[in-house]
């Protein structure tokens, strides 16, 4: 199928890198333009993917030949290109945390609204087929729906820039990563969430400007909760300070209102998701994505399927930001507030 749709990139840092594949395997898009403060990069990126290297993000926003906008931005520099983007009427995806703070979503949604434009938020789960299987199952009522969803990330903290670490930029582990985490449980618990109590600690990097290790309780309307950890405190390897490459351990499980307790785990070379009650077990395989989120986002502005379930827009990633900021307040955050 001829790729139909022209791609303008802000940003060819270490998120694009991660997007490359997602991007070549798409059916209906292709690369018409790149711009990053790093000329080098941009030139690299074209190369490898197709479209030129302009000097300014104007260039690009403003290129004819771009139909949609993809902002990979550090957070803290994203709603002055927002509202350039929305006034050009072109559609965006992003990516995790839309802002570091709520002023800076607000001004953001309100941008997209004035100028009429789709957005979307890339996360983990929009190119993890094991939350979506979750989802299924979780929806079916099979083994009933999700109560508990409990999830720990150790790894080191980033060393490939310094924004990362920054409070007001992009605000430590929490906000930097275990936010993923954060709209999982969200997604997956299908209903608000009702209070969150926030805590962070500095535990072995003394150094940092942001804290190293940090949690989240979250609980949720009908009896639930999640159970959110991250700490940067461990000594694990960093593989490359060039780029997001470092030793990574993910603790996950889930729990039923039934009773059934639900991992993820690998068969065969496949993920599996299995659920265990009383000696007990029952098995789903983890089929994947038949398509790229680049195509199921140009089928929904194509008005050829309706808004990809796996792609979280503004509404949903401002909340999970006013969660970490207001949670960490004491503060409760509800969904209809937003």
């Amino acid at each position: 199928m001829n790729k139909t749709l022209g791609l303008g990139i802000l940003g060819c840092g270490d998120f694009l890198r991660l997007n490359c594949e997602e991007i070549k395997a798409s059916g209906l898009v292709h690369v018409a333009a790149l711009f990053d403060p790093d000329r080098s990069r941009a030139e690299r990126y074209a190369a490898e993917l197709g479209g030129r290297a302009l000097d300014t993000a104007s260039a690009v926003v403003a290129d004819p030949d771009v139909q949609v906008l993809l902002i990979f931005s550090p957070p803290w520099v994203r709603s002055g290109l927002f509202a350039e983007a929305a006034q050009a009427g072109k559609p965006i995806l992003t990516t995790k945390p839309l802002a570091p703070d709520v002023a800076s979503c607000a001004a953001i949604q309100a941008a997209a609204q004035a100028g009429g434009i789709p957005c979307g938020v890339i996360y983990n789960r929009t190119g993890n087929a094991a939350v979506q299987a979750l989802k299924r199952l979780f929806t079916s009522g099979e083994i009933g729906r999700l109560a508990l969803y409990r999830q720990d990330w150790i790894h080191h903290y980033p060393q490939w820039n310094t924004w990362a670490l920054d409070p007001k930029k992009n605000g430590g582990p929490f906000m930097d990563a275990m936010i993923h985490n954060l709209n999982s449980a969200r997604h997956l618990m299908g209903r608000s969430a009702s209070r969150a109590a926030f805590f962070s600690d500095n535990l072995a990097h003394p150094q940092l400007p942001c804290a190293d290790t940090e949690a989240m309780k979250l609980d949720f309307e009908g009896n639930g909760t999640a159970l959110l950890f991250i700490t940067w405190a461990a000594d694990l390897a960093v593989h490359s300070t060039a780029g997001n490459d470092r030793e990574h351990i993910d603790l996950f499980y889930g729990v039923t209102d039934q009773g059934w307790r639900v991992t993820l785990e690998e068969q065969g070379g496949s993920e599996v998701l299995v659920a265990s009650r009383r000696g007990e077990k029952k098995h789903w395989p983890v089929p994947p994505f038949p398509s790229t989120v680049y195509d199921e986002f140009v089928a929904y502005l194509q008005r050829e399927a309706g808004w990809p379930e796996r792609l979280p827009d503004l509404q949903e990633a401002a909340l999970d930001i006013q969660l970490i900021r207001q949670g960490g307040e004491g503060a409760l955050a509800r969904s209809a507030q937003l």
